[in-house]
């Protein structure tokens, strides 16, 4: 079923907004009405409708001056303009500042109905962004910012070759994502790409972890392991944090990915492998070359193909992109009612720093789904470090309790498990679904961060 669009009539005459108001909800529109542009100006900050009908002529702030206040701060808000026979010039003029269309008076039933539907669906059928028409294949890479546009034109121009890609960028920033597009739009997608987790993984562990092992290999070697370049092979393998892949091991991983061949633990078989390598790191490898804290020749051979993805701080143009499509995903899946940020809480979404990048933004979205109230986001639903004291509505009282700005990330996403594993009945199939996670993960997560020496969390225990 289409959700009910949502149209603000603006207009000082209340004979007028009953007839709009009648018709468009005959047609089953959420109809907001203002009197004056102020009121209208106050009702789009908090709940954004899908169009505005706008008189021009009214006391106070007049319709244009209303439009050009709309276009700054949502330049992509439909704006159709009201007007008398008189002022049809002025009506026209305002398609300059960007109004759509304008209807005039006295209304026609057909001609409201008419105006309105052309409008949206002109709105529909152009709504699109450089980015869409870019890369089509690329939806989870959320942005429009200049630099996330370069990174997706190198993702479209290597993604179906062969050549190494080394991502760079700091946590959070999307650096496994970015893996999977080059993975998902190449010739070999027909086969899962292979992650490994350099740092998760015991120093001891990765080179069986990499290369398997032959049974008797060492002393817990009770039978044969492949390791994850055979796995790999006709595939993609993504070396997440290569830069703490331990220097005794990095020798070995150069020859493997210059020859495409390795050698299980305690085998003398050679095995062919045809892999293409993506790595990642949060770390500078420069700078970890010239304190020999990594080989110089491994450094090269990764960096064919450089891929730099910024800090979410260096650009704040996306942040409201992603803090909307988070908002959609986490209120939908958790069935909360919230359709709105309001332009305080955008403001203080845009002027946050965020340490944690886009991980900790999609968490902070989450959280705030959780715990807050009604249909809009307000600075107070924030946690406390976002929120700006220049913009925070209503008293310290009012708000809600969340950590304090010396929380980790850890513990955000601790305090977000047991929340969501409460919500669904501390059923952890759904609790994972909800989060947007595998099972897997869930279970690993819990047991790493939450879990008693009982094998029970916390929240478990007590529901006993």
């Amino acid at each position: 079923m289409r959700v009910r669009e949502r149209i603000l009539i603006v207009d000082d005459e209340p004979d007028t907004i009953m007839i709009l108001q009648d018709r468009l909800e005959m047609d089953n529109f959420t109809v907001a009405t203002a009197s004056d542009g102020y009121e209208a100006l106050a009702l789009i900050d908090q709940e954004l409708p899908d169009l505005v009908l706008l008189d021009i002529q009214m006391p106070g702030i007049n319709g244009t001056e209303t439009l050009k206040q709309i276009r700054k701060a949502y330049p992509g808000l439909l704006v159709i303009m009201l007007t008398a026979h008189g002022t049809i010039q002025r009506a026209v003029e305002t398609i300059k500042h960007g109004a759509h269309d304008f209807l005039e008076k006295p209304f026609l039933p057909e001609h409201i109905q008419q105006k309105v539907n052309q409008a949206l669906d002109h709105h529909r059928a152009t709504e699109h962004s450089v980015r869409d028409e870019l890369i089509g294949s690329y939806e989870e890479i959320l942005g429009e910012s200049p630099q996330i546009i370069e990174v997706l034109k190198i993702i479209e121009k290597v993604a179906d070759t062969n050549s190494t890609v080394f991502i760079q960028g700091e946590s959070g920033t999307g650096k496994e994502l970015v893996a999977r597009a080059i993975h998902e739009n190449s010739s070999r997608t027909d086969k899962d790409m292979v992650v490994v987790n350099c740092t998760a993984i015991p120093e001891n562990l990765l080179e069986s972890e990499l290369f398997g092992h032959e049974r008797g290999a060492f002393t817990d070697a009770t039978y044969q392991k492949i390791g994850k370049f055979e796995r790999a092979h006709g595939s993609t393998l993504f070396l997440d944090e290569v830069g703490d892949t331990p220097i005794s091991l990095q020798a070995k991983l150069l020859r493997s990915i210059q020859e495409g061949e390795i050698e299980r633990l305690g085998g003398e078989k050679v095995i062919s492998v045809d892999v293409r390598i993506i790595a990642a790191t949060n770390k500078d490898l420069r700078l970890a070359v010239e304190k020999a804290a990594f080989r110089q020749d491994l450094y090269y051979r990764l960096n064919v193909i450089p891929i730099y993805l910024p800090p979410l701080r260096e650009r704040r143009d996306d942040i409201l992109v992603l803090a909307e499509y988070f908002l959609k995903k986490h209120s939908n899946s958790h069935n909360q009612p919230i359709r709105w940020i309001s332009q305080k809480a955008r403001d203080c979404l845009s002027k946050y720093d965020w340490p944690g990048n886009v991980r900790e933004l999609e968490y902070s979205i989450l959280r705030t789904v959780l715990f807050a109230e009604g249909d809009v986001i307000l600075p107070k639903h924030l946690p406390e470090e976002i929120q700006s004291p220049t913009n925070f509505e209503g008293t310290t009282d009012d708000k809600l309790n969340f950590p304090s700005v010396n929380v980790t990330m850890k513990e955000m996403e601790k305090e977000l498990i047991l929340k969501t594993l409460e919500r669904m009945g501390n059923n952890r199939t759904l609790t994972a679904q909800s989060l947007g996670i595998s099972l897997r993960s869930l279970q690993y997560k819990l047991k790493r961060y939450v879990e008693e020496p009982s094998g029970k969390t916390k929240k478990e225990q007590n529901l006993d």
